[in-house]
């Protein structure tokens, strides 16, 4: 039995309650798991998704019709976070496991954590400061999910026999069970009846549509040959217009490619040209160590800034900076906490063209980061907090030049910064959402561990103004860490700060703030 099965079949046992109990939740996964089932990483990672009470969050955002797939990767990236930086993916994984639980997450989301996760052991609970929360683009979940409030999921219709009907009438056939844009989640076509479990689906109506699509293949193909045999009466049309030669030469790619690197092809071989798409004069791709290498020259400066617009998305795990006349991206997919491949794209729309290395195999983005500066590139990695308002929100109560950009931790973040407090032990990330409700769904989290806390703190210049005033203020101790949370209202902004002690010291916290009345 699978370790996600194992605890489902624990919680109906026991019941939904025993996962608001970290300490009955061990000891009953110490009772009933076997040593196969789960490595000591596995267990610890669960128990801590029950001690930091991921669950409730996910059902709550599940419930009020979020995406599954997003409210599983929410919960895994706050997971990570309360573990001090912990591995997303793996946080992810383990939230849709206490999901798939209680019948609120599909068991393909958890196969596909599951799959995305590296073998082994996962890290331990930590009490060192975050590398930097740093998480979802999040890959959409290939397996239908379940919209709220709908029925268990039904098994998948067995594929169709290879056998074919003999001389009987092909009927129309009902249409196969399809996943519901409207709601989401799966739902049955007309007509459409489950294989009971334990039986293999005849399929009658897959096999009528095999024998209607064999009939129309085979017809087609015949047809094809008469066409081609006979010449039809007419010419054939005029092919397309000859592809003009691009050289692929090294340094002739360098030379073109001047604007973006100064040797754009520095560790780079087997470069061949390919055919150029829509608004594109020029596509050549190389190979290079664990990767791909695609250069892309446009038609026009509208087609180069569309095709920018298209690569900088906010998805978790995340550096974009977009300066105007150039623009840099990275993609690390284990902060992200998806499979999808590491990349680094850069590109100058006044040049008109724009490079991007591909992650392959196993490579990561640090892999990718050294091949980038191998180009000598002539767009610089963002290195400090970008935006002017996030920098006046720093100013509060730090030093912009203390602050360092990172990969993002949350999805819709446009950017994210680990900054220096000028108090030892406290550790402090800044960041900025692309709309307004990303920041308020951060508030609200942070208002829920509050209330949660056994240790409530209250100081501060604003406090608990969430949708008025100045801002939201919240500090609390929990678990042994002390974090104090605080947001600006002020337009544009989106700004939110987290400061954490370790060492669980919220006194420390909430003077290094400034004091009521600064």
């Amino acid at each position: 039995m699978e370790l996600h099965d194992a605890i489902r079949s624990v919680v109906v046992e026991h019941g939904d309650s025993m996962l608001s109990d970290a300490t009955g939740f061990r000891g009953v996964l110490d009772d009933v798991l076997e040593e196969r089932q789960a490595t000591t990483g596995d267990i610890n990672l669960l128990v801590d998704a029950v001690r930091f009470d991921v669950l409730s969050p996910l059902v709550a955002m599940i419930d009020s019709g979020a995406d599954v797939s997003r409210a599983v990767e929410e919960a895994g990236a706050r997971l990570a976070r309360e573990r001090g930086g912990a591995d997303q993916g793996a946080a992810s994984w383990a939230s849709a496991v206490l999901g798939y639980a209680v019948g609120k997450v599909p068991e393909a989301l958890v196969l596909r954590y599951r799959s995305a996760r590296p073998s082994g052991h996962l890290p331990p609970p930590t009490a060192a400061p975050p590398a930097g929360p740093t998480p979802p683009v999040q890959s959409p979940v290939q397996s239908p999910v379940q919209s709220p409030g709908q029925a268990p999921y039904p098994p998948v219709q067995s594929p169709a026999p290879t056998v074919w009907p003999q001389q009987q009438p092909v009927p129309i056939a009902s249409p196969v069970p399809y996943p519901s844009q409207a709601s989401g989640g799966w739902q049955p076509g007309p007509g459409f009846a489950p294989t009971p479990p334990g039986k293999k689906g005849k399929g009658p109506v897959v096999w009528a549509a095999a024998a209607v699509a064999g009939v129309v293949v085979v017809g087609g193909i015949i047809a094809g040959v008469v066409v081609a045999t006979s010449g039809g009466g007419k010419e054939d049309p005029p092919g397309p217009p000859d592809t003009p030669v691009v050289d692929v030469d090294p340094a002739a790619i360098d030379e073109r490619y001047d604007a973006l690197a100064g040797s754009i092809t520095a560790d780079a071989s087997d470069c061949e040209a390919a055919d150029p798409g829509k608004d594109q004069d020029e596509v050549v791709e190389c190979t290079v160590n664990a990767g791909k290498l695609r250069l892309v020259t446009y038609t026009d400066q509208a087609a180069a800034e569309a095709a920018r617009e298209a690569r900088l998305d906010y998805r978790a795990g995340t550096l974009v900076a977009d300066n105007g006349s150039t623009a840099f991206y990275e993609f690390d997919p284990e902060r992200g906490g998806t499979s999808d491949p590491a990349i680094v794209y850069w590109d100058s729309t006044t040049a008109l063209q724009s490079a991007t290395l591909t992650a392959t195999g196993s490579a990561d983005i640090d892999t990718l980061g050294q091949l980038y500066k191998a180009t000598t590139p002539r767009v610089a990695v963002p290195t400090a907090p970008a935006h002017p308002v996030l920098r006046e929100f720093i100013k509060i109560n730090m030093d912009v030049a203390g602050c360092e950009r990172q990969r993002t931790f949350f999805a819709g973040e446009t950017e994210e910064s680990a900054c220096e407090a000028d108090v030892d032990g406290i550790v402090v990330n800044v960041g900025r959402y692309s709309t307004r409700k990303g920041l308020v769904e951060d508030r609200q989290y942070y208002k829920g561990k509050y209330k949660e806390a056994g240790t409530q703190g209250g100081g501060g210049t604003w406090r608990f103004g969430e949708g008025k005033g100045e801002g939201a203020y919240y500090a609390y101790l929990q678990d042994g860490t002390a974090a104090l949370y605080w947001d600006w209202n002020k337009a544009d902004c989106n700004c939110y700060g987290i400061a954490w002690s370790f060492d669980g010291d919220l006194q420390k916290l909430e003077e290094w703030w400034p004091g009521e009345g600064a």
